[in-house]
């Protein structure tokens, strides 16, 4: 008769293992940021740096990026990845300019655009202006080849001149806002994009782009878009890809333990004091991790009780805690009681 194993024994402290095998490969990490192999001005944050932005759920990671493939018969072409490639990076005025000169007085600015700037996205002078004059209604154009003199209708008023001109140097012209840069790699064959910034939304509007083909390492735009479910699989992902790149080796459990502590409720809560920590039912718990004076002093003002059910408030008060052997209780019978001699 074969017997069924369990993976782990009743009481096992999973928490505390966690925490232990996360914790003790950690401290090993690198303290540094690199630029990712194969993608030209792409840094990415790896190490310890990103295991902390993960941990502590931090809103914006520092080095937001995408990776974005394709259904075979677009992969398979390149022409057809670079076009994709074109109806995603993020194109703005100032990024097509050779120079431009501004006269406040005068309430004038000449923008000189780059040709070689435009041939690369496709981009003519023409569009350039008819978005300018679309999204600018109290400014004047003309063009003589490919310079485009912009005359302001308010010139008296500096501060509004002034203030016209810098957006219409920052407005979009094309793609997707917050992808700063689109790189086309390759591999197996086949070719994909590589992205500095992210913009989940944005992109999967974006016609042909299929959602299950998309990544991005902001866990909390894949919350919005995808879902909780889907945020948690990106945080395991995540934890996993740092430890990976580290050439260190996890059990997935753990990470997937931290990712369903972290989501259990909805949304993405930190491992610190202001998520996980900060939020533990126990008194003596929350004052074990930091801040010990402030949580004493609120539970004595809102007259809180503590239960001591957990873990670290029995280690601080010295009682035995309700893991391994200390989860057994021990009963009998009074019948099997009134059996035992005192002198036993």
């Amino acid at each position: 008769m074969e017997t069924k194993r369990n993976e782990i024994s009743y009481g096992e402290p999973v928490g505390v293992v966690t925490a232990q095998s996360i914790g003790e490969r950690s401290t090993q990490m690198v303290l540094r940021t690199f630029h990712s192999a194969g993608i030209v001005s792409q840094v990415v944050t790896a190490g310890l740096p990103r295991l902390i932005e993960i941990l502590d759920a931090r809103k914006k990671p520092k080095h937001p990026t995408m990776t974005i493939t394709f259904d075979k018969k677009i992969a398979s072409n390149y022409e057809d990845v670079k076009e994709m490639k074109k109806r995603i990076e993020e194109v703005r005025v100032s990024s097509l300019l050779e120079s431009f000169e501004e006269n406040l007085k005068a309430g004038t600015m000449v923008l000189n655009l780059d040709k070689e700037a435009l041939a690369l996205r496709s981009i003519t002078v023409r569009r350039v202006m008819d978005m300018i004059s679309q999204r600018f209604p109290d400014v004047e154009l003309s063009n003589e080849g490919n310079s485009v003199s912009v005359r302001s209708k308010k010139k008296k008023e500096i501060r509004a001149v002034r203030t016209a001109f810098v957006n219409i140097r920052a407005e979009m012209i094309s793609g997707v806002e917050g992808i700063e840069k689109v790189v086309v790699n390759s591999e197996g064959g086949l070719f994909y994009i590589s992205t500095n910034g992210s913009n989940l939304k944005g992109v999967l509007e974006v016609n042909e782009i299929n959602p299950e083909n998309v990544y991005t390492n902001d866990m909390f735009e894949i919350l919005n878009v995808f879902g909780v479910e889907a945020a948690r699989a990106a945080i395991v992902n995540e934890m996993m890809q740092v430890f990976a790149i580290e050439d260190t080796k996890i059990n997935v459990k753990h990470a997937m333990l931290i990712a369903d502590a972290m989501t259990q409720k909805g949304v993405i809560k930190s491992i610190g004091r202001h998520g996980l920590a900060g939020d533990k039912e126990s008194v003596f718990a929350r004052a074990a991790y930091e801040e010990t004076i402030k949580h004493f002093v609120n539970a004595a003002f809102f007259s809180e009780t503590d239960r001591l059910k957990g873990v670290a408030e029995n280690i601080i008060i010295g009682r035995q805690i309700t893991v391994g052997t200390g989860r057994v209780k021990l009963m009998i019978k009074n019948a099997d009681l009134e059996k035992v001699k005192p002198e036993d």
